[in-house]
């Protein structure tokens, strides 16, 4: 009977646990929404909205066109924003809210934020995270600021963090089609998608490798089909020609001084972007962290011919590296898209935090916890990372630009690099040479 009694008890303490993360989700839903109210000026989410709006009043064909999206936005937002500068088939994702009222269809999009923020919260713990703890994560997350630029301002990172942390997933348990697929449908950032890929290329090798392409390739047609079905075939000109042309557009949204990557950085040092100087900055710190991250890939090929298996942990601090190597390399980047880091903060921790492996008799594989002082470069770079002040004055740029957070994130790219080489021992097993 005490077994039954127990499973009862953990029962009723996961229903709380999870009543409890509804209730503070629902609390932070209605904050945000009551934030922008009555107006959403300021925000990004009417651009997508308007997008949408076009697509269901047939114009697809001129999404592009900026002139019709300012008609559009001064007929349903009550106000001239940023442009909408993503390929077709995301103002497709937002028809789940533009049947709505601008307002409701912005209430209805912040709580489903927070419904996938949560889903890929409980998603690491498939694999990586504590089962029994994954109702903080949300929580926890709701405290970097970037998550809550996004959530304010109605935009489509945590979307991409869903994407990212369900490829991972599949990548651990050996789907490596399906991750392909996961990866392919952000390509509505694929500035930030593109690079992850390459790194997965030199991670992954053989069969794991050819059936992460398949899947990649197989979305991207399908979601190049979808693109042509809203904007006609034509879009596949008139897009490339958009983006070229946007920086001289009104409202473009390109502020480099505000970009945390490689190109933020040579902006605040030449005062100029795109010159010939700035792009050589970036070529040569892209190519020098692309090495890294190639070096760190030749090491998990090593671990994996040792062993037969790849090396989990190396595999998850690999993975971080690259989704700060594709922060870092973007060309386009705002600070809301730094809610992607949570994943890499969020496989890192566990990891240097781990006191000892779990046992193979442990069906959980789960580590335990202890603070572990070897890796404080990791812990701090990920402490500067966290802390909201430095969020609100580098937005604020009464003391730094925001552009200047590359730095931290550096010094995590490092303290990661380092970490995952002074690491010693081995744990949790991935195939990679099976699919």
């Amino acid at each position: 009977m005490r077994p039954a009694r127990t499973s009862r008890r953990q029962i009723l303490a996961s229903s709380v646990k999870i009543t409890l993360l509804v209730a503070f989700l629902a609390c932070a839903a209605v904050m945000i929404v009551q934030r922008n109210f009555p107006s959403l000026q300021g925000t990004d989410f009417p651009d997508f909205y308007c997008a949408s709006r076009m697509l269901l009043d047939g114009h697809g064909s001129r999404l592009y066109d900026s002139a019709w999206q300012y008609r559009y936005q001064a007929q349903y937002a009550g106000r001239i924003g940023t442009l909408f500068i993503h390929p077709p088939f995301e103002a497709i994702l937002y028809l789940s809210v533009a049947w709505l009222p601008l307002k409701d269809a912005f209430s209805l999009w912040t709580c489903l934020n927070l419904l996938l923020l949560a889903i890929a919260s409980h998603s690491l713990t498939q694999v990586t995270l504590p089962a029994r703890r994954w109702q903080m994560l949300p929580i926890l997350a709701l405290m970097f600021v970037p998550v809550l630029l996004c959530l304010i301002q109605g935009q489509d990172s945590i979307v991409l963090l869903l994407l990212l942390t369900l490829a991972y997933v599949d990548l651990r348990r050996e789907r490596n089609f399906s991750a392909g697929c996961w990866l392919a449908l952000g390509l509505f950032k694929f500035q930030l998608v593109l690079p992850i890929l390459l790194v997965l290329l030199l991670v992954i090798r053989g069969t794991p490798r050819r059936a992460l392409v398949s899947g990649f390739g197989t979305v991207m047609i399908a979601l190049a089909g979808l693109s042509a079905a809203a904007s006609g075939w034509s879009v596949f000109f008139t897009y490339p020609k958009f983006l070229a042309h946007l920086p001289s557009q009104r409202f473009s949204g390109i502020i480099p001084s505000a970009m945390p990557n490689f190109r933020g950085l040579a902006f605040l040092l030449f005062h100029r972007d795109q010159s010939s100087a700035n792009i050589a900055v970036v070529l040569i710190l892209s190519t020098i962290i692309l090495i890294a991250v190639w070096y760190a890939g030749k090491q998990a090929q090593a671990a994996s011919n040792l062993s037969a298996t790849h090396d989990g942990a190396a595999f998850d601090l690999a993975f971080s590296d690259g989704v700060i190597f594709s922060v870092l390399v973007s060309f386009h980047l705002n600070p809301h898209d730094l809610t992607l880091l949570l994943l890499p903060i969020s496989l890192t921790l566990p990891r240097v935090l781990a006191k000892k492996e779990s046992t193979t008799n442990d069906q959980s594989h789960q580590p335990t916890f202890r603070w572990s002082l070897s890796n404080w470069p990791v812990l701090i770079s990920i402490a500067i990372l966290f802390l909201p002040p430095l969020h609100l004055l580098a937005l604020e740029a009464h003391l730094f630009p925001y552009a200047l957070l590359a730095i931290p994130m550096i010094l995590l790219f490092v303290a990661i690099a380092f970490a995952r080489r002074g690491r010693r021992t081995p744990e949790i097993a991935l195939h990679v040479d099976h699919c």
